[in-house]
């Protein structure tokens, strides 16, 4: 998994806000300071403490980048082209580990080895979480905490742990330090660690009933337990707040100054639900049914995952109750310039543990297979080219969202894929192009893509024909072999070598789980009776 992320990478920082994360992640590792150093960064800092330039985004992305800063600085790399090549494999080396506890949930859950490799390279290939994991883009980041955080919390309720439950707490505190609005979201993810669920009709006096029993049970030993755990998850998350209030308070000299509304130039931060509730789910242009299509196949296994772990599937819809609602209305719901309405990436693997409970039916075995395919094949364009051409093709603006609200409705990054990779002109362009990005630095071919000033917006078709990356597969086997030898960040030979050899261990670990039928530790966790309880509609504990 972590190989095929590798590979299809784009081996550079493929975006702004990557770029200024990666600022702050090379400023901790040189300096012990959090600060914005490089010149032409200037224009996104906010002034802050002692008069330096800091960016407006939490250390979550930077503090997780810093380790591969660290790494590259063994190399000799005076232009810092390995630094910004290794800080880009953040968010593929989280997505692999993202798959592996995906796999560990399903096999907690009680789905079959096999099935759960099958489900795993669903969710990692077949949904959006494949071109979030290869990007600079923190969304798959935030995607790993929230399902180990939900993991943690589930297991917590299942052995009554409250060790277990102060882990989940503490993956879900981090989360604030990527963006604060996830903050809203824990107290759903700690629903993860309550031991029992209920079940009621809304009708009379079965529904007064049920209230009247989940009252009982609350009082019971059990509702003190998952009440415990609860709280245990809650007060572990706040190390996360304090983390932030202690960043905050470093860069701008207060708590609660994130610098966010102090951006220069940036429209507001809210807009309209009714363009975005339905720009998030079924616009052509960010719609998650068009952009990671199984997700279908959650409306049929939901029941299954219902059955088998109520509470789990109450802490996933409300979770999904809680942040959905609250992108919609803010005014930049698609997360642009970007591939897809990445802000649902966070919660996609959730509802990807339901596939593993669809009902076994004539129309499932035929729907669901053709339905992973579609969404495999939506992926791989989404990874081929850079995703900023269709912005420049279309004379788009910075923030043509915050004055253009119909724009996903007619348009779509995704339709247009096919004729941009088919495109002949495009072949030649590759060729013909003066150079390799466009922005500062010219012979730092990892640095950020920068376009044209806003007043020059609608010659971006015939300006992007200069530059090499437009043009050529995005994944950086692709790109770097054509560059010569001192522009190119790493060894190709070696790292591809390095690549076939992790592949053929990767999968003699498998193989050997295979054979393993019986893990040791999920049988000893399985043996655990179950402390969940459901209350039928009539009140009787089931």
């Amino acid at each position: 998994m972590g190989v095929a992320y590798l590979l299809t990478s784009p081996g550079r920082i493929d975006m702004v806000d990557g770029q200024a994360r990666f600022e702050v992640s090379r400023s901790l590792v040189e300096a012990r300071q959090a600060n914005l150093r490089d010149p032409m960064m200037r224009w996104l800092g906010i002034r802050g403490r002692h008069d330096r330039l800091y960016s407006h985004y939490g250390v979550g992305a930077s503090a997780t980048g810093a380790p591969f800063i660290a790494l590259a600085k063994l190399s000799d790399d005076y232009k810092g082209e390995m630094e910004r090549f290794m800080f880009s494999l953040t968010s593929p080396f989280f997505g692999a580990l993202l798959a592996g506890v995906f796999y560990l949930f399903l096999i907690d859950l009680g789905i079959a080895a096999r099935s759960a490799i099958g489900w795993t390279l669903v969710n990692a290939f077949a949904t959006l979480v494949f071109p979030g994991a290869v990007t600079t883009f923190d969304n798959v980041q935030q995607a790993f905490f929230i399902l180990c955080a939900v993991w943690f919390g589930w297991r917590a309720a299942r052995r009554n742990s409250i060790g277990y439950a102060i882990a989940g707490g503490l993956c879900a505190g981090w989360l604030i330090n990527f963006v604060e609005h996830l903050a809203l979201i824990i107290p759903c993810l700690a629903l993860a660690t309550v031991g029992f669920s209920i079940r009621f009709r809304l009708d009379g006096e079965y529904f007064q009933t049920t209230l009247n029993d989940l009252k009982e049970k609350i009082a019971g030993p059990e509702g003190r337990a998952s009440i415990k755990r609860y709280l245990a998850f809650g007060f572990a998350s706040t190390t996360g707040l304090l983390v932030m209030f202690a960043f905050n308070a470093w860069r701008f000299g207060s708590p609660f100054n994130s610098g966010k509304f102090n951006i220069p130039g940036h429209p507001p931060f809210f807009g309209n639900p009714l363009y975005g509730l339905p720009g998030l789910l079924v616009s052509p242009g960010k719609g998650i049914l068009f952009f990671s299509p199984p997700i279908l196949l959650a409306c049929f296994g939901y029941a299954g995952l219902r059955r088998r772990a109520p509470m789990l599937a109450t802490t996933i819809a409300a979770t999904t109750i809680v942040l959905v609602p609250f992108l919609a209305c803010i005014l930049f719901y698609g997360g642009d310039w970007c591939w897809g309405p990445r802000y649902l990436i966070p919660i996609l693997p959730l509802w990807s543990l339901t596939f593993a409970f669809l009902p076994k039916t004539r129309f499932i075995t035929v729907f669901a297979p053709a339905i992973i395919v579609i969404g495999l094949g939506v992926q791989l364009l989404g990874i081929s080219l850079d995703h900023q051409r269709f912005f420049l093709e279309n004379c788009l603006q910075p923030h043509f969202w915050a004055y253009d609200k119909t724009f996903y409705f007619r348009e779509s990054q995704l339709f247009a894929r096919p004729g941009e990779l088919l495109d002949p002109v495009n072949k030649d362009a590759a060729d013909k192009a003066c150079w390799f990005r466009p922005g500062p630095y010219d012979f730092q071919n990892t640095y950020t893509l920068f376009g044209l000033s806003p007043e020059k917006a609608d010659e971006s078709p015939l300006w992007r024909l200069n530059f090499e990356v437009f043009h050529v597969g995005r994944p950086w086997p692709c790109w770097i072999p054509r560059q010569p030898l001192d522009r190119r960040p790493i060894n190709v030979e070696h790292w591809l070598l390095g690549s076939a050899l992790a592949t053929l261990a990767g999968f003699g670990l498998v193989a050997a789980g295979l054979r393993q039928r019986k893990p040791k530790w999920t049988e000893e966790f399985r043996s655990t009776p179950p402390m969940t309880m459901t209350l039928s509609s009539s009140g009787e504990s089931a």
